[in-house]
């Protein structure tokens, strides 16, 4: 945690230690790997003497451990980052005695979410252990839900298109520290591979190389410090990663941590830890780079590993310019057969490249202008890069082809010019094969694949069409991409349902619908329906009911894929999620809906084998968080006697209205549809709407 504290009471240096603390007198600290790990957990396991209670033993540590060291009335909330936004759910600090279930209130996050343990945490033993709780904003603690820890920059958010939960800068040692105090604790019930996105150590693969980065890029602050020392004498046991953070060192490898012992802390025997960025012979590689004249622009990554590749733990990532952040990830997906290549083409190019393409995308990760590095990464680590990472806006790639030298057998995380031929610009003539020396060339025509249509529905519907009163966007835990799905409920007809007009899928073999969805509440036997207009009739292609395709309370994947040879493929096709459910508050949540067109042939890329059966996905834990979603409008915004209400759905509700610090200043039933605010205070409020299955919320100001 890098965030600089005003430490009145501590006048002692912690970056390092006069001693080592006699807490660690019995422990042999001269051990490595493995060893020292089980070395560690018999303390911390011996030492826990004391087990909280939920409520309030743990509402009680919370209040003296997180205590804000300029405000012994206040606690610090973890992901939070700015006091002044006016957005209570980025709060930094919120009063000590706020701590509840309402908005404006802080309540107890599981830093390794209780659903995400084998078996749950619970809210009892390891599920109240304090080591693993903070106080979090109520709204942000909804908002993290079980989401499992990514890689990312700056301030606590989503960071990629698989829902993945950045901490934030100032937090991200924090969270990797606790991780690791859980993975010795309570052994397999908490493995680190199940918490967070990257690459496992060769060591101990139930560790990943982002907590490892993590714990060495931010160091233990003052108040983490201290926080430790509290919770020892409140449970009998210490986090010895925050005591030592070089113990990760000694124990999983990877960068160097601070040595806070001063023992050195170096890498057990196998180092592989030490190098998560590196390439090697066995790996995917760029093997053609064009940045051709307008939108011409490519990239082809080969394989000569010996083996077909999994595409799906890789992905492809920009930096604009040369500066900031990496971009969210371009996910790649199907099986890459040894000896061949798979082209990204931009959607604008050629039609040249575009007869070579894979992949043919708007996406942004083929926009790159001649000064904006691109990087292969397998598993959220990068293993290839063209153009230098922050190398500015000077141009290194601008108007050429770029082709890799036969030579180059292997990726390299750093740009090197010497292993690439640079060819005119657009240069096209061996895109889709490649040569090593020794390896072979690669061959064969590829078949041609067009994303159609992708929602993800985080501003707006994504050119589907609200089929009526029980279909509406939503924002919750149970979008899995981003903040926002589209909930469908009940069965109505049409009313249940979600419809994309118009695509045209005349000139395609087959068509792919890839999509994610949670379904709450439903009954064995109830389902929903993923449906094909041909131009003049719907066909139901595929049906998916609770207890035998899906349960309740977790994230699936599916794919349903439609051939030409079964259906009519035209240029006027519509496609339609509907529900098919009991008028009982029943819902399904689709996010993260992409439909690809292919064009068969001989092609180099051997696609997976598609099952429509739905992938179960991380589970949701219930809550006690609100959800908000476009069920109701409201207006006049800002209003200054009466708010109009509109209900696309419920025929009675009840409804709140809150400050943004969570008081309730006004409540009542909506009879008419009409809520008098005429004697609020000037200022932003929080309309809160229960209609008996959901509870909603929107701002609104009072003028």
């Amino acid at each position: 945690m890098k965030k600089l504290l005003l430490w009145l009471f501590l006048a002692v240096n912690i970056t390092a230690y006069a001693q080592i603390p006699s807490y660690y007198n019995d422990v042999n600290l001269s051990l490595t790997g493995t060893d020292l790990k089980d070395e560690l957990a018999v303390k911390i396991i011996a030492t826990h003497t004391t087990f909280l209670s939920y409520t309030p033993g743990v509402w009680n540590a919370l209040q003296q451990a997180d205590v804000n060291p300029n405000n012994s009335n206040e606690v610090i909330l973890i992901y939070g980052h700015n006091d002044n936004d006016g957005n209570v759910k980025t709060d930094r600090t919120r009063g000590k005695f706020d701590n509840g279930g309402s908005v404006g209130d802080w309540n107890r996050e599981h830093v390794l979410a209780k659903s995400l343990a084998n078996p749950d945490l619970g809210t009892s033993g390891a599920g109240a252990d304090a080591h693993n709780l903070r106080p979090c904003d109520f709204q942000q603690n909804s908002t993290r839900n079980n989401r499992k820890f990514g890689t990312g920059s700056g301030a606590a958010a989503f960071i990629n298109s698989n829902g993945d939960w950045y901490p934030g800068d100032e937090w991200k040692g924090d969270v990797a520290r606790m991780i690791m105090y859980m993975y010795l604790r309570y052994d397999s019930r908490c493995l680190p591979v199940d918490v967070g996105t990257g690459s496992s150590v060769s060591i101990d693969t139930n560790m990943i190389t982002l907590f490892l980065q993590w714990n060495a890029e931010d160091p233990v602050s003052a108040f983490e410090a201290n926080r430790n020392d509290v919770l020892a004498g409140i449970q009998g046991n210490r986090n010895p990663f925050i005591d030592n953070p070089a113990f990760a060192t000694q124990i999983w490898g990877g960068p160097q941590a601070e040595d806070k012992f001063g023992n050195g802390g170096g890498n057990p025997d196998d180092g592989d830890g030490g190098n998560p960025g590196g390439g090697s012979t066995d790996d995917l590689f760029f093997s053609e780079y064009i940045e051709g004249s307008s939108y011409n622009k490519a990239l082809e990554i080969a394989n000569f590993t010996g083996s077909n590749v999994d595409l799906s733990n890789y992905s492809i990532k920009k930096q604009t310019n040369g500066a900031g952040s990496w971009s969210s990830p371009y996910n790649l997906s199907g099986t890459l057969s040894n000896g061949n290549v798979f082209v990204i083409a931009n959607s604008s190019a050629n039609s040249t490249i575009q007869n070579q393409a894979d992949i043919v995308t708007g996406s942004g990760i083929v926009t790159f202008n001649g000064n904006d590095p691109v990087g292969l990464f397998k598993n959220n680590v990068l293993i290839d890069i063209i153009g230098d990472f922050n190398g500015g806006s000077s141009n290194f790639a601008q108007n050429v082809t770029l082709r890799r030298k036969s030579s180059i057998t292997s990726p390299n995380t750093s740009y090197t010019v010497a292993e690439w031929d640079e060819l005119a610009s657009d240069t096209t003539s061996n895109l889709g094969s490649h040569t090593v020396n020794g390896g072979g060339s690669s061959n064969g025509t590829a078949g041609s694949t067009t994303v159609l249509h992708e929602g993800f529905f985080e501003s707006g519907f994504d050119g589907w069409v609200d089929g009526g009163g029980d279909c509406a966007r939503y924002s919750g835990s149970y979008s899995y991409e981003g903040s926002y799905a589209i909930r469908l409920r009940d069965d109505v007809g049409t009313a249940s349902s979600m419809t994309l007009n118009d695509i045209d899928v005349s000139s395609f073999d087959t068509v792919e619908i890839d999509f994610y969805f949670y379904a709450n509440s439903m009954e064995s036997g109830e389902d929903f329906w993923v449906r094909y207009h041909n131009g003049s009739s719907w066909q139901t292609v595929r049906t998916y009911a609770s207890g035998s395709d899906f349960e309740n309370g977790r994230f699936y994947n599916a794919k349903v894929t439609l051939t030409s040879t079964s259906y009519n493929f035209v240029s006027n096709a519509k496609f339609r999620f509907q529900c098919d459910a009991s008028a009982n508050a029943d819902q399904v949540y689709i996010d993260q809906v992409t439909i690809t067109g292919i064009v068969n042939a001989s092609a180099r890329m051997l696609t997976q084998s598609t099952k429509d059966t739905p992938r179960a996905l991380s589970a949701v834990a219930n809550t006690d968080e609100l959800e908000t979603e476009e069920d109701f409008t409201m207006y006049p915004n800002p209003a200054s006697n009466q708010l109009e209400i509109r209900m696309y759905a419920a025929a009675s509700a009840k409804y709140q209205i809150h400050t943004l610090v969570g008081q309730v200043v006004k409540a009542g039933t909506l009879d008419n549809n009409i809520i008098d605010i005429r004697n609020l205070k000037t200022g932003m409020y929080i309309l809160q709407i229960n209609d008996g299955d959901e509870i909603l919320t929107k701002k609104f100001v009072k003028k």
